[in-house]
């Protein structure tokens, strides 16, 4: 099963078509994980599982669970925070893929044997490199495969562009941690 996973498209609607259209007869399945900001059922969302964001209406689901895969955004689990709240729901349900936004930060973890898959921002990711991303993900018999591609260009995204996404990502939440105590 082949996926084009997006998210944090935020009104850029002209990027969010143009991935549309480039890779919509390559995939099987179409993710958006929220914060399109669109109406529920604007023309661009067509052919989308999407969920609800912290900026979109309360029309769409919080969460989509398709078997083993589950579809959220991540604010309502507190992934600023970490990911406990959303490990443990992915274990009560029997979660093994778990497709998330919100951070704007492209990652792709396993942790418990949880696979936890966030294409950053189509419209911009936190971190010095600014542009934004989108995954395509094969799973296959178990066998994952993740790959981050830049918003405009489609070009593969470097290693070391992801590695500095995920210490801003930490940095960003002990910032979060130390003023909210």
């Amino acid at each position: 099963m082949r996926y084009l996973v997006v998210s944090d498209t935020h009104m850029y609607n002209d990027i969010f078509e143009n991935i549309t259209k480039h890779f919509y007869e390559h995939v099987d399945i179409m993710i958006h994980c929220g914060d399109s900001s669109l109406p529920c059922h604007d023309p661009l969302l067509k052919g989308y599982h999407v969920v609800r964001g912290n900026h979109d209406t309360l029309e769409f689901p919080d969460k989509i669970i398709l078997g083993n895969v589950l579809i959220t955004h991540g604010h309502l689990f507190h992934v600023y925070h970490g990911y406990q709240e959303l490990l443990d729901f992915c274990h009560q349900h029997h979660i093994k893929y778990c497709f998330h936004g919100h951070t704007h930060v492209p990652t792709y973890q396993i942790i418990e044997g949880i696979h936890f898959i966030n294409p950053g921002s189509t419209m911009m990711n936190r971190g010095s490199y600014g542009f934004g991303t989108f995954a395509l993900v094969s799973i296959e018999d178990d066998k994952i495969d993740v790959h981050f591609y830049h918003h405009t260009t489609f070009e593969e995204v470097d290693q070391v562009v992801l590695e500095e996404g995920l210490a801003t990502l930490e940095e960003f939440k002990q910032l979060i941690h130390k003023y909210n105590k």
